[in-house]
């Protein structure tokens, strides 16, 4: 017959489990209530207008050049139809 668990570990995983799930669904909820409460005028906002002016003015360029085009592939005179 297999050993139970001492009830004391079971109440500390049960607690674990608890404390990780609370804190989870709290995270979740401090994020639904925040969401649009953003200032227009605020540190985040010009944060973002920045980056995405960075973003508009480098576009894709970067330092490395951009990757050609691949050509265009036609079937070989084994896979052509006769």
């Amino acid at each position: 017959m297999p050993e139970r668990r001492p009830p004391v570990r079971r109440l500390a995983y049960l607690a674990g489990v608890t404390t990780s799930v609370a804190a989870f669904a709290l995270t979740l909820n401090g994020i639904a209530t925040t969401q649009g409460q953003v200032r227009p005028d605020g540190e985040a906002a010009t944060a973002v207008k920045r980056w995405e002016q960075q973003v508009a003015d480098h576009g894709r360029r970067c330092h490395h050049p951009p990757a050609p085009a691949p050509a265009p592939t036609t079937p070989s005179a084994s896979q052509r139809e006769v």
